[in-house]
């Protein structure tokens, strides 16, 4: 019988590779637009990142729970458990970006104080904070109509609306921040108002491709139809699965924040410098993630079907792809890294930063996607509980612990940061590794 794994994962990962990639090119071009407002415009606004993060680890938890079951609940053929699943998730994100909306748009500034905000950044930063978090609906609305789709294998769906949504953050960024084609010069807060635009309009083409009774999943039997009373074994399967995975991503979110925090008492040159290596980090990270996607909706519906080889086979695809990625990415790191920077400052101090920055974020790509595709694999066959027992240990204790040793104790400002993010990754990778080769994952149920 012919192996057509490959050709699926292919199929599969190139539009959520294409829709990472570009979605994070999107946010680089933000970040050049306001870096000619200058280094602390950069500073504000990524100041907010991680803040915004913890704030939505509970939807990007509830995000891969969903694709996974759906994806678990398709290789079943169970479609009026799916549709319950999907339902139920959906209620949950609006209720919980309402609720957290409301309250970063009424307390916003005290967030960003708490989050290491200065007299340089803090009031560019709370605008922008509330503005964006104000319009968390449409981007959580549209993850999880993404995620459904996802996990129905159908990642074309989910590339269009956020490509779409991006590109219309793009054009207004341009329009209301330096107040082109008669639109207002609002600087920091256009950029907020760009970026929630583009949520919206990713959310009215996620919301349509729905329509469509081609679709696994369809707007009319999640509104009518299929699945109107989620069962008693969906919901706990979705809480317990979407406690753990938030949990997590709690945790993570946490010493990420905590980090940044660390990052952003370096002082204002090294951490605009440090913001634009995340921004590098996350280009990388996105080939990665699409191979993650590839690897939880593969796995989960090979297991949904009982079939554990072919599980294993479509994990081992997602690798070699991910990791060719990944040594080629790192490659044009290495050549291009220092001009990378160059596109966004002119000062030789923040060039020098980058450019040690580089070389480090180089070795650290292909260990953190080899990382990020076993983990998909095992959350994806409902291995989720060794994850967030494997993340805890590494993000929120040693991550914190040497990160910490290396900024505070012995002073090596944020280098050490970023040797702390490198060891913190082999350390995730190998232990990931070892619970794959175990194989003590073929035998979960979600």
């Amino acid at each position: 019988m012919k192996d057509d794994t490959l050709k699926k994962t292919f199929k599969l990962a190139w539009p959520t590779v294409f829709e990472s990639v570009f979605t994070v090119l999107a946010q680089m071009i933000d970040t050049y637009m306001l870096s000619a407002l200058g280094t602390s415009a950069v500073a504000a606004v990524g100041l907010t990142a991680q803040p915004m993060y913890f704030l939505m680890a509970p939807i990007f938890a509830l995000n891969s729970t969903v694709g996974a079951l759906i994806a678990r609940r398709r290789g079943e053929n169970n479609e009026a458990e799916a549709h319950g699943i999907a339902r139920f998730a959906i209620l949950i994100a609006a209720v919980y970006s309402l609720l957290v909306g409301a309250g970063c748009v009424l307390f916003g500034k005290q967030i960003i104080m708490f989050c290491g905000g200065n007299a340089e950044t803090k009031d560019a930063a709370a605008i922008y904070f509330s503005v964006v978090l104000g319009g968390l609906v449409f981007n959580s609305l549209t993850m999880m109509l993404n995620a459904i789709q996802r996990g129905c294998e159908n990642t074309r769906i989910a590339m269009i609306s956020n490509a779409t949504g991006t590109a219309v953050n793009v054009i207004l960024n341009y329009c209301l921040i330096y107040g082109h084609f008669g639109m207002p010069k609002l600087g920091v807060a256009g950029a907020a108002i760009a970026t929630v635009t583009g949520y919206a309009v990713s959310f009215g083409i996620a919301l349509c491709s729905l329509i469509s009774k081609k679709n696994y999943i369809t707007l009319g039997k999640l509104l009518f139809a299929c699945g109107r009373r989620i069962s008693r074994d969906a919901a706990t399967a979705t809480m317990n699965m979407g406690a753990n995975t938030m949990s997590e991503d709690i945790l993570k979110r946490f010493a990420f924040l905590y980090i940044g925090v660390l990052a952003a008492k370096t002082g204002t040159d090294a951490f605009a410098a440090h913001q634009i290596g995340m921004s590098l980090m996350n280009l990388a990270f996105a080939f990665g993630l699409g191979m993650q996607t590839a690897a939880v909706t593969l796995s989960g519906n090979a297991m949904g079907s009982k079939d554990i080889p072919l599980a294993r086979r479509y994990t081992i695809r997602c690798q070699i792809v991910g990791l060719a990625l990944g040594v080629t990415v790192s490659g044009l790191i290495l050549l291009f890294g220092d001009e990378f920077f160059g596109f966004y400052f002119t000062e030789a101090s923040v060039l020098t930063i980058g450019a040690k920055i580089c070389r480090i974020i180089a070795v650290i790509v292909p260990i953190q996607i080899v990382q990020i595709i076993f983990s998909g694999t095992l959350r994806g066959c409902g291995d989720i509980r060794y994850t967030l027992i494997s993340s805890t240990a590494v993000f929120g204790v040693f991550n914190i612990a040497i990160d910490s040793l290396f900024v505070l104790v012995f002073h090596i400002g944020i280098y050490g940061i970023w040797t702390g993010t490198l060891l913190a990754q082999t350390l995730l990778a190998t232990s990931h590794l070892i619970r794959y080769c175990s194989g003590r994952w073929e035998t979960k149920k979600i």
